[in-house]
């Protein structure tokens, strides 16, 4: 089945329907999971589970606090993990570059450890998305001629977005997210994939729901955070 197509068509006719019965207001990341929630348990058997423990980091933590969580797993009848989603909106409050980095290495862990397909979902107005896609961490936008946007919004082709400290304006935000973590081993780069928008023709205020399918690399290769002088202070 081709979820990333199903999710962007389903969630994208489900926010009209919601804007057109005055709902708009309502909307936010926690709003757009209900969508989601639904279409995976109706394709899924109710095999879907939502807030999941992230398999391979939540085990890492010690002491209080939230584990590391995915929106929504999908398992098989032997309980293994065959589809992870995350989801994001883009709405009132600015949704971070590095909140979608942490989603995308999320994904790409599973991905690589559990062979679980994975999709990360986007929404919002289309002007709210193009803030997004133009953010200059997110575009790369001081990286001239050769830019490298986290992902690819323009097209389908395959995309892979680097994580060791080649791009100057995320190394302080990798650096956070991989603090937690600085002896696991983590992917040089996150492959990705877009499917084709919903609608395809937004118009500026239309809402719209972009989806890539997230895969490890097939030369994988890895390193710890803790060991680089950018993100460990290691000299």
């Amino acid at each position: 089945m081709d979820y990333a197509k199903v999710l962007t068509g389903g969630v994208a006719g489900w926010l009209q329907f919601e804007s057109a019965c005055d709902r708009a207001g309502l909307f936010s990341e926690k709003y757009l999971t209900a969508a989601i929630g639904q279409i995976l348990s109706g394709r899924s058997g109710n095999r879907t589970v939502a807030e999941y423990k992230h398999p391979q980091l939540a085990p890492l933590m010690i002491g209080s606090g939230r584990r590391p969580e995915v929106d929504f797993v999908v398992r098989n009848t032997d309980d293994k993990i065959i589809l992870a989603v995350e989801s994001k909106w883009a709405g009132r409050t600015k949704l971070s570059t590095e909140a979608i980095l942490w989603d995308l290495i999320r994904l790409e862990l599973i991905a690589h450890h559990e062979g679980a397909r994975c999709i990360f979902i986007l929404g919002g107005s289309k002007r709210k998305l193009d803030a997004v896609f133009a953010e200059p961490a997110f575009a790369d936008s001081k990286t001239k001629p050769n830019r490298r946007p986290v992902l690819r919004h323009d097209n389908n082709v395959q995309h892979s977005t680097q994580l060791v400290p080649t791009v100057p304006v995320r190394i302080p935000m990798l650096k956070k997210l991989f603090a937690p973590y600085d002896q696991f081993d983590f992917p040089e780069t996150v492959v990705s994939r877009r499917s084709a928008p919903s609608p395809a023709d937004a118009k500026e205020r239309d809402y719209q729901v972009y989806a890539w399918e997230i895969h490890p690399a097939a030369n994988r290769r890895i390193f710890r955070p803790g060991n680089s002088k950018y993100y460990g202070g290691q000299k």
